[in-house]
């Protein structure tokens, strides 16, 4: 599937501009507090999203389909409070193999108009594997989060969810999730030139350019 370089594509201005806004369900990464997906949707409130934020259960280091399964439960506490049939999704490092999970195999893709995932491991990660390794095995997270791991099988095996646009979000110099590890099939890429070796993980969330692409995602035809 063609690349897709919103990194250079026109502002669209304020979202309430076009349509009513839906609102946007933020899941943070690995070991990051919820203040960090509060705070990185401020960016999406600027451009006039109704924001909630979501941990992830042990900030990332229990099982992550039980992480899957309570960020189902946020998306339909949020439908319920806005009275949304539906919401975008996006997913922040780890948070972004979480919400594909409940996306793919969990049946989120009903209530979820968009979903995306920034510098994800979607395909797992080789860091993880080697961590797995050197950490006790309790930190179930490097496991689930190895290449080839049944986690990241399961969601490889299962169905393309209909009636949601799925993009994964990357940037240059990312060594935590480089392009092999977030550039998956029935996600449409996005490689944005906001990054440089070795910070572009973090650069995904915290460079402007960065921010404007994210945001534009959700807004975009």
């Amino acid at each position: 599937m063609p690349e897709k370089d919103l990194a250079r594509a026109p502002t669209r201005g304020k979202v309430g501009d076009m349509a009513p806004p839906l609102p946007v369900v933020i899941v943070n990464g690995l070991g990051a507090p919820l203040l960090a997906a509060r705070a990185y949707g401020l960016a999406f409130r600027a451009r006039g999203f109704r924001v909630f934020a979501v941990g992830l259960r042990f900030l990332g280091f229990g099982d992550l389909r039980r992480s899957a399964r309570d960020l189902a439960a946020e998306v339909e506490r949020v439908r319920v409070e806005t009275g949304e049939r539906k919401v975008h999704l996006v997913g922040m490092s780890l948070g972004g193999l979480v919400g594909l999970y409940y996306v793919k195999c969990l049946g989120g893709a009903s209530a979820v108009e968009r979903f995306v995932s920034l510098g994800g491991p979607l395909n797992g990660s080789t860091l993880a594997l080697a961590a797995g390794r050197a950490l006790p095995a309790a930190l179930n997270v490097f496991a689930q989060t190895a290449p080839r791991s049944d986690l990241v099988r399961e969601i490889a095996a299962a169905p393309p969810p209909q009636g949601v646009r799925m993009f994964s979000m990357g940037t240059r110099g990312d060594l935590l999730t480089p392009r092999s590890s977030w550039d998956v099939p029935g996600l449409e890429p996005v490689e944005t030139p906001y990054g440089c070796f070795p910070v572009g993980h973090w650069m995904l969330f915290l460079h402007p350019g960065n921010l404007k692409v994210a945001t534009d995602l959700l807004a975009a035809p």
